[in-house]
């Protein structure tokens, strides 16, 4: 009796023993679960956040592309009447036809500037504009 009292213990501690291990199992699959759930929360509100600006910038440069072709309609509207208006008056014509002075010309001169130090040479070059009576050589 004492012989079957003594496998008895050590089944019930055996027993114990695997629910236990059981226990800490479970314990970390619930855990792996509910981090797996947060990070899946997590990756769901980032994708919908996402595919709002998405859909925002999509609307945005709907938009924008839209003011675009308004702008460019109007600067074709206004660019036709100005030849209109040109070929209609003879003045007008003969006028725009001018060249224009050789000071008025530089003025319209825009070199190539990548820079801060580039825009400072450019401010500080030595050839200023001179009033038409003081040309430099060309």
């Amino acid at each position: 009796m004492r012989y079957l009292m003594m496998v008895l213990g050590v089944v019930v501690m055996l027993s114990a023993g695997v629910n236990y291990w059981q226990y800490q199992q479970q314990l970390k699959t619930t855990k792996s679960l509910a981090k797996a759930e947060k990070s899946a929360s997590d990756r769901l509100q980032v994708i919908t956040t996402l595919q709002s600006n998405a859909k925002q910038q999509a609307e945005r440069l709907k938009s924008l592309t839209l003011t675009q072709t308004h702008i460019q309609q109007r600067l074709a509207s206004r660019e036709q009447l100005l030849r209109n208006l040109k070929n209609e008056n003879k003045n007008y014509k003969r006028w725009a036809d001018t060249q224009l002075p050789a000071i008025t010309q530089r003025l319209q001169q825009r070199p190539l500037i990548i820079g801060a130090d580039a825009y400072q040479q450019h401010l500080s070059n030595n050839d200023p504009l001179q009033p038409d009576a003081q040309q430099p050589p060309k």
